[in-house]
């Protein structure tokens, strides 16, 4: 018996299963041929089932640890200033500091200067209670239904 003759070609692979030339190393390291691929794209009742894109990314990651043209990240941690950084660095802050002030206090906007809006204590009043006073009646009840 000889080998089964492959019925897709890496092209016909790479445009139905959406595959860029990484996954498509991926794949071929995995060792997953074309015919493969093509039969592993789930049809619309496998919903369960994932692309063959993120199939081989998994597959790829599973049993090799990483994703071909996946950069890891690595945090670099900032270089420390020099003093003439950190001089130019509290200038900058100061002078933004500065500037808001200065459009919060020259501002049109009365979104802007409500922030700053202080009221003014007026002329003390004598107060009358008996404005705000609630008097009740305790006349008959005979309108309540209970």
């Amino acid at each position: 018996m000889g080998k089964k003759r492959q019925r897709f070609t890496w092209p016909e692979a790479k445009r139905r299963c959406r595959l860029n030339q990484l996954e498509i190393q991926m794949a071929k390291r995995l060792g997953f041929g074309p015919d493969a691929l093509i039969h592993a794209i789930p049809s619309p009742k496998q919903k369960w089932k994932l692309p063959v894109k993120y199939w081989v990314h998994e597959l790829h990651e599973k049993k090799f640890g990483h994703v071909l043209g996946r950069k890891e990240f690595v945090d670099v941690p900032p270089r420390p200033l020099t003093p003439e950084e950190e001089a130019e660095e509290v200038r900058r802050l100061e002078e933004e500091i500065y500037r808001e002030d200065y459009l919060d206090r020259n501002s049109d906007d009365p979104k802007r200067k409500s922030k700053e809006a202080v009221c003014e204590p007026g002329p003390p009043t004598a107060v009358d209670d008996s404005d705000w006073l609630i008097t009740l009646d305790t006349g008959d009840d005979s309108d309540v239904p209970f």
